[in-house]
């Protein structure tokens, strides 16, 4: 504003200005002044070159509002933000001024909070989290083919039920942003009506994406929400349940504890695999939201709850399953408790081909007894069958008497059911109680990283504290408490207070 742009009279008390930006002219009261300054009712531009001097006009004149001229060497104020025009007549906003001092605190940043594209950042969240779980779900297949020995088939049957899962979870559906956010807005009157004791109802109402998301407030809060609702329409352990899908579909001797197990210990990638997704995708320079946060997960799946996911993923999707590969589970058993695979294998499938149990089927039930109980069942009832063990306390007496007898003859204290007759030629009943308790005491249910401290500190910083900067002090104490226990190793006494 110059001089020239300013223009007194025209009324008692009052004054006409004359915008310079918009070239508008209007008439002024003393009342109209904010903080000193008249503003342009069209463009909202300040006319620096007037200033009121009175804070109060009724203690003075009416005739004669004291206004002085401000000197065109002093600097001017910033122009103000443009904000929508207001009904003609009505209160003028106040404008903003960068040198105005805030009434309430601010960010460092300003602007770091602004929305910018609504329907941009949806699409840059979804996107990044669907294409990250698919990373996920290469890598757990490339370490199961590599490293677990199980057959390269599962590659191409997992994609195919990941590419099936994703579309039924209709997470690319256009009218997902409105629906989250429509429920959300639900969920929240309904707690607010809990809490006043109204029990009414409320509809769920659909909006623009962009008018729903700066109704919602914050930024940080729809990423929030936007991010819950990826979580329950692809749960992170959906990774987990399509890689043992696929082992079970693929006629893979792979049971739900491998699984659980191998994601525990960090052999499979899972916990830790976060930290592989910038290195696969790049860095996500639009997603607000890091890969911690997108893909870090809570716990490690139980295997009860991941066989009823893969369960529930096929019935999702539409898929008939096979029963479990009972032949090479079975065979597995045998081996691992160390019992003629040849004599009771064959009597084991008779059975299972015979009674061919439902339980052998996944389920999507969390509460079902998993299908590898039912597979060991039917191996207790073809050992029992084969070496006449019917119970009435045979297993103790038998425990009992190689324990008292020591190295004698084993046919001296044998009950009539248990004599050579009644047992087959090359494994008896007693060899085989004998087998399956050193079997027992062999299997190991304990974890890797539980073995010693060195293995712990490894597991602790490959698998659960991963990808966490060190300062330089913290670094070197953390190689100095290695040393130390590099060189005292074997020799470290723990007291407990």
């Amino acid at each position: 504003m110059d001089d020239d742009g300013d223009h007194y009279g025209g009324g008692e008390g009052s004054i006409t200005l004359r915008c310079n930006e918009c070239s508008a002219t209007e008439v002024y009261s003393p009342d109209d002044a904010v903080d000193g300054f008249f503003s342009c009712r069209r463009c909202y531009a300040v006319h620096t070159s007037t200033q009121v001097t009175a804070t109060d006009p009724n203690d003075f004149n009416d005739s004669m509002p004291f206004l002085r001229r401000v000197p065109t060497q002093t600097p001017q104020t910033p122009a103000p933000y443009r904000t929508p025009h207001p009904a003609h007549g009505g209160p003028t906003a106040r404008p903003f001024d960068d040198f105005d001092e805030p009434s309430a605190p601010q960010d460092f940043a300003p602007g770091a909070d602004a929305w910018g594209n609504p329907e941009e950042l949806v699409a840059q969240v979804r996107r990044r989290y669907v294409l990250g779980l698919q990373v996920i779900l290469q890598r757990q297949l490339e370490v199961l083919v590599e490293r677990h020995r199980v057959g390269a088939l599962i590659c191409g049957v997992a994609g195919t039920i990941w590419v099936r899962l994703v579309a039924a979870s209709k997470v690319f559906d256009e009218m997902w942003p409105q629906k989250v956010l429509a429920q959300d807005e639900a969920v929240e009157k309904l707690k607010r009506s809990a809490s006043e004791g109204d029990q009414k109802p409320h509809q769920v109402k659909y909006e623009l994406a962009d008018a729903a998301l700066a109704r919602k407030g914050t930024r940080k809060r729809c990423e929030f929400i936007f991010l819950r609702s990826l979580r329950t329409m692809l749960p992170l352990y959906s990774t987990l349940a399509v890689s043992f899908l696929a082992c079970h579909i693929a006629r893979e001797a792979i049971l739900p504890t491998d699984i659980s197990r191998w994601a525990t210990e960090g052999k499979l990638p899972y916990v830790a695999a976060f930290t592989e997704v910038d290195k696969l995708l790049g860095s996500a320079l639009k997603c607000p939201l890091d890969a911690r946060q997108l893909f870090r997960p809570v716990r490690v799946i139980g295997t009860w709850q991941l066989e009823a996911a893969a369960g529930s993923i096929a019935q999702r999707i539409g898929l008939r399953l096979p029963s479990v590969n009972f032949y090479a589970i079975a065979q597995r058993y045998l081996n691992e408790l160390s019992l003629p695979v040849e004599r009771i294998l064959p009597h084991a499938c008779h059975i299972y081909e015979w009674a061919m149990p439902a339980e052998l089927w996944l389920s999507s039930n969390s509460d079902r007894i998993p299908t590898r109980v039912y597979v060991m069942a039917i191996l207790i009832v073809s050992l029992r069958f084969l070496y006449n063990i019917n119970g009435q306390g045979i297993w103790e007496e038998i425990c009992e008497a190689g324990i008292t007898a020591g190295g004698s003859d084993p046919d001296a204290n044998s009950l009539p059911s248990m004599k050579p007759e009644c047992r087959t030629n090359a494994f008896g009943t007693k060899e085989l109680l004998c087998t399956l308790a050193e079997a027992c005491d062999k299997i190991d249910v304990g974890h890797d990283y539980s073995k010693d401290l060195r293995s712990y500190l490894k597991y602790c910083k490959d698998v659960v504290f991963p990808g966490i900067a060190y300062s330089v002090e913290e670094a070197h104490l953390i190689e100095i408490f290695h040393d130390m226990y590099k060189a005292g190793e074997g020799q470290l006494l723990f007291v407990m207070a």
